[in-house]
């Protein structure tokens, strides 16, 4: 059977939902909350790009704050810490996209070994699955902190692979960030891009091996593919 490893921010749960805690607790205008949320997840993004290049590893979730208050600045908003620190904590309860839990008990009834392999630290990755009702659907939470960098360094998929007992080549990564499945496959993975957008692929790294446009087409995409380890 394969070892299918799923992204968790953007994957399985939706950091749009972040959203609505900015909504709630900044007394802003709509397209103002939406700008600060853009810029939020661009950073975030941002900063652990920069930190892998630099090697400068910090955990997920200070990267996660920074962000945060990168964001905050930008555009010239102050919330209290109590403020500051609900917002922030709105990564720990994103909402899981519609059929996450379903698709990850059919994978593992067919007997795959079903992981997360996130940016996320530990902490981040227990707290949230709990929260999202996905934590009893897995195997493992698997972060990129056991490699000291983020993804798309192959260090954090080859960890992965590690940690499963398993060849890399046998393993499988299913993300719906493209740049995450670019550099999944260019480390070895088989790839599954859940592209619920209908975006273009990236220009750089390994193409997916199957396309699907949500969660509920993953099982079917896995079982047409190659990898199996035992």
């Amino acid at each position: 059977m394969a070892a299918i490893c799923f992204d968790m921010y953007g994957t399985l749960c939706d950091t749009a939902s972040v959203t609505r805690t900015l909504r709630r607790e900044l007394d802003v205008a709509d397209r103002l909350v939406d700008a600060v949320e853009s810029t939020w997840r661009s950073r975030q993004l941002r900063y652990s790009y920069q930190l892998a290049l630099m090697e400068s590893y910090r955990p997920f979730w200070s990267v996660t704050r920074d962000a945060l208050d990168f964001a905050l600045d930008r555009y010239d908003l102050a919330p209290d810490g109590e403020t500051r620190d609900r917002i922030l904590r709105s990564y720990e309860s994103l909402e899981p996209f519609p059929g996450a839990t379903e698709v990850l008990e059919s994978l593992s009834a067919d007997g795959h070994a079903v992981a997360v392999l996130s940016n996320g630290n530990p902490e981040m990755l227990s707290t949230l699955a709990g929260n999202a009702g996905l934590d009893g659907a897995l195997d493992a939470l698997l972060s990129a902190d056991a490699a000291g960098t983020f993804k798309p360094a192959p260090a954090v998929y080859e960890a992965a692979a590690a940690d499963l007992d398993a060849a890399i080549g046998d393993c499988w990564l299913v993300s719906g960030n493209a740049w995450d499945v670019a550099g999944a496959g260019s480390a070895g993975m088989e790839t599954v891009w859940v592209n619920r957008a209908n975006d273009p692929f990236e220009r750089i790294g390994a193409d997916p091996i199957e396309t699907v446009e949500s969660l509920s087409a993953v099982p079917e995409a896995v079982s047409d593919g190659r990898p199996t380890y035992s």
